[in-house]
């Protein structure tokens, strides 16, 4: 059996934020679960259904999550990452629409992949740099 996760999780993906580390964790672990399925050709009503709306739900729980820590810790950059979540789940949402249109979730799948190493190894880092700096979270 291939078990080759399609996103690995590295220590430095880590914010270095216990709770947050734990929630991309568990959104890189569904998007790994769907390309699991994926390679087993299960149906697109277990793919569309059951992984895209946990990983939707998840993923709101933890911008929710996300927004409140940094909120309560001053990032100053907190609007555009409010922002840049709201387009996310826009964007999901669009993919999604055409990956059921064309019957083929690949382009969802990638595009989840790309997005997530690109959100927490960039942005998030990002958000943790700075608040580092304000002195609101250690090493």
């Amino acid at each position: 059996m291939n078990d080759t996760l399609f996103i690995q999780w590295q220590k430095q993906n880590e914010t270095g934020i216990s709770l947050i580390d734990e929630q991309h964790i568990g959104i890189v672990s569904i998007i790994n679960s769907f390309h699991y399925l994926m390679g087993k050709e299960a149906g697109n009503s277990i793919l569309y259904s059951s992984i895209s709306d946990t990983l939707k739900n998840y993923s709101r729980i933890h911008f929710i999550t996300e927004e409140r820590m940094l909120e309560a810790l001053g990032y100053p950059e907190l609007a555009a990452h409010k922002e840049m979540h709201r387009n996310l789940t826009v964007e999901i949402d669009q993919i999604e629409y055409i990956a059921i249109q064309d019957n083929d979730a690949r382009p969802l799948l990638n595009f989840l992949k790309n997005w997530w190493v690109h959100h927490i190894n960039e942005e998030d880092m990002h958000y943790a740099q700075v608040l580092r700096k304000l002195g609101k979270l250690r090493d």
